[in-house]
């Protein structure tokens, strides 16, 4: 890890504990080691360093979830004609962004920052928005409007149908600070209830 590195490191360590506005250039300084002088042949100011930031793990989330293939998905219900690969394929796509949102240690220090900045600033509530609802939402939305079209799902609405998914997941998110055996519990039953509820019968 080089220096420029290491001050977006700790920085975000930092922000994410005790908030941008109380946390100073000689804070960051100290914590990656260097004096607070030479933070400034890497960034202009402390503003900068946050930009850099936003923008580093905006990025981070969105390569995340094109790694996650929709497509793969559903290519095997076409193949294989069956809901046991949706309920399947569905559980092990949404553990893996629960558990990304819990378990990565950036992303749970990023949250963090965004969780304590979106009261203060705007733009940080319109991105907590952003990456932690709307674009799981859409994600979700997504794979819906296929397998109704798939006649996998009943004919609803898939935006619906990706809030009625979402919320109850999103509110285990919340109340979660790392994965448990009950947390994963809850989590295949809230799949397994939705599956038989909105799977078409017959």
């Amino acid at each position: 890890m080089n220096t420029k590195e290491k001050i977006i490191y700790e920085s975000l360590n930092l922000f994410s504990t005790r908030g941008f506005d109380s946390v100073s250039v000689r804070d960051i300084a100290n914590s990656v080691g260097i004096k607070a002088s030479s933070l400034y042949n890497h960034f202009k100011n402390k503003q900068d360093i946050i930009d850099t930031i936003i923008n580093k793990y905006s990025q981070y989330v969105i390569n995340f979830f094109e790694h996650i293939k929709i497509t793969t998905l559903i290519d095997n219900i076409k193949i294989n004609k069956s809901s046991c690969i949706y309920n399947d394929q569905f559980f092990n796509s949404s553990l893996a962004i629960f558990k990304f949102y819990l378990e990565d240690e950036f992303i749970v220090k990023f949250r963090k920052l965004l969780t304590i900045e979106q009261f203060n600033n705007s733009r940080l509530s319109s991105l907590y928005n952003k990456i932690f609802i709307d674009d799981i939402l859409a994600f979700q939305s997504k794979i819906f409007e296929i397998l109704i079209d798939s006649n996998i799902l009943i004919k609803k609405d898939s935006y619906t149908l990706a809030l009625q998914f979402y919320s109850p997941v999103f509110l285990m998110f919340y109340r979660c600070q790392t994965i448990n055996d009950m947390a994963l519990i809850n989590l295949k039953k809230h799949i397994s209830e939705f599956k038989d509820t909105y799977t078409m019968k017959g």
